[in-house]
């Protein structure tokens, strides 16, 4: 059934990714491997939901990011590997106790969650437009053993509540694909991610560049730095938006990929 939608070694990966993950059994040689027919019934659920694109990270309720396991479902976007490299990147340009953080568009908690248990001293808060996305998010604190405060904010509306503090630091991987791109992306992400979290309307790409843009300029403190995850192809306009903007020592960071993938701000 695997091999039908995969080649052989990405079926073989999911049949070991499995078992190891679902039924907790370690092996080396798929051949001298035994099952008993509740696990084999098992698994044919769980192949035949895959084979219809259907994410692993949802049928197990679980994604790995930088170290830590985080809950998953539908409401929230599957942790990505390069935004662990934007984690990465905030904590080693930042080693200082006692920064106050704020995550915009939160979701599953990862990168928030992720800063805090690195930096423990840091005060973090986090927000999100979806009640559903903070109730995962706030499992997932509770379940990493860190204390976040999470807020239900848009940040596409013009008012915001006077009574947010300022901050050291401001992160966000908005939406940012343009949804004639979904040709390019996965049958898996398009179907089931939640697509508020992925998309943005083809002609205005940069919408939530720019309103995180001019939220950080009233409610960074003075030296504070803008960290958000990049759409590789418009990379040089959200650069050029902020330059506009007022921001400087904007500076875009490529990843492991070698693609255009973060971008750093700081204001006076």
């Amino acid at each position: 059934m695997l091999e039908d939608a995969f080649d052989f070694r990405e079926a073989e990966n999911i049949f070991k990714y499995t078992l190891e993950d679902f039924f907790k059994k370690k092996f080396f040689y798929i051949h001298d491997l035994l099952l008993n027919d509740e696990e084999i019934e098992a698994l044919n659920y769980i192949f035949e939901k895959v084979c219809n694109h259907y994410p692993l990270q949802y049928i197990f309720n679980n994604a790995d990011f930088y170290g830590l396991s985080f809950y998953v479902d539908e409401n929230v976007l599957i942790p990505r590997p390069e935004t662990e490299e934007l984690v990465h990147l905030i904590l080693s340009e930042n080693k200082q106790d006692n920064l106050k953080l704020l995550d915009i568009g939160t979701g599953s908690g990862c990168i928030a969650i992720a800063l805090k248990k690195n930096r423990p001293t840091w005060n973090v808060l986090a927000m999100d437009i979806s009640e559903d996305a903070l109730e995962v998010a706030n499992k997932n604190a509770t379940q990493n053993n860190v204390e976040i405060n999470f807020i239900k904010q848009d940040i596409l509306i013009s008012h915001i509540p006077s009574l947010l503090p300022t901050f050291d630091i401001i992160v966000s991987n908005p939406p940012y694909i343009p949804f004639d791109e979904q040709e390019k992306m996965s049958l898996s992400t398009i179907q089931h991610e939640p697509s508020k979290a992925l998309f943005v309307p083809n002609e205005n790409p940069l919408l939530f560049y720019d309103k995180i843009a001019d939220f950080a300029l009233q409610y960074l403190n003075p030296k504070g730095k803008l960290y958000v995850e990049l759409n590789e192809y418009n990379a040089e306009e959200v650069k050029k938006l902020l330059e506009q903007k007022g921001f400087i020592d904007v500076v875009i960071y490529n990843d492991l990929a070698d693609k255009k993938r973060m971008l750093s701000a700081k204001i006076f």
